[in-house]
This record gives structure tokens, sequence and C-alpha cells, in this order.
């Protein structure tokens, strides 16, 4: 059963005005899914399923330091497959990146939970 279900890592930025964006796309066909997103303390979305279109998180000159948390449960309702998936996008920084998360459930209706921690870094 393949896994990669956390993520730990920097998303560089700059002194620009320049906003930071964030898309996540959560599960594949038939797959539901409940998500939070938060930076710092902030709550961004609570609870939200499905995908999160891209959204603003703040502006590069702003964001030096925080930290953007991301918990999802995602759950295998497809007969088709038992891969789930979670891909975070980042824009709007020094680089676009893509950070793909997933697992493999054994069984239909099992869920995988995903956790990604993000800290704004400007060298």
């Amino acid at each position: 059963m393949s896994t990669k279900t956390n993520l730990n890592t920097l998303y560089l930025i700059n002194d620009s005005t320049k906003k930071i964006n964030l898309e996540i796309i959560v599960g594949d066909e038939g797959q539901t899914s409940l998500l939070t997103v938060r930076l710092d303390r902030k709550i961004i979305q609570e609870n939200h399923a499905g995908n999160l279109a891209n959204i603003e998180i703040g502006k590069n000159n702003e964001l030096n330091g925080k930290v953007l948390k991301i918990t999802a449960t995602i759950t295998d309702t497809s007969t088709k497959t038992n891969v789930t998936f979670l891909n975070i996008k980042m824009s709007g920084g020094v680089l676009a990146r893509s950070y793909p998360l997933y697992k493999t459930v054994e069984n239909e209706g099992d869920s995988a939970n995903y956790y990604a921690v993000i800290e704004f870094y400007k060298p």
C-alpha cells in the first residue's frame, strides 16, 4: 500500500505585494472529502467539501514566518479505485509549487487523513 499523507515544507516568498494563491484538489472520481485550512490561528476554510478553488492567502510581503496548515479527510466512496489523493498547489511566490499527497486505502469506504504544514519563508 503506497502512502504519503504528510507534508512539512517551506514556500519561498519575496518582498513584493504579489498575491499568494492556494488551490487544493482532493480525491479521485467519486471520492468525498472535508478539509480545513488555517493561516497561523486564522481559519481560512473550515470543513470545506471537495476541491478548493484558487483562493488568496495573502501578499508576499505580509507572509514571512507565517504557517499554513491544511488538514483533510478523504473517504473512498468510489467503486473504481481505492486511491485517495490531495494535491496542494501554491503560486505567487518565488516559484509555483505542487505538493501531491496520496494513500491507497484497503477497502471501499475507508478514509485517509492528510496533514500539511507550509511555512512562508523569505530568504
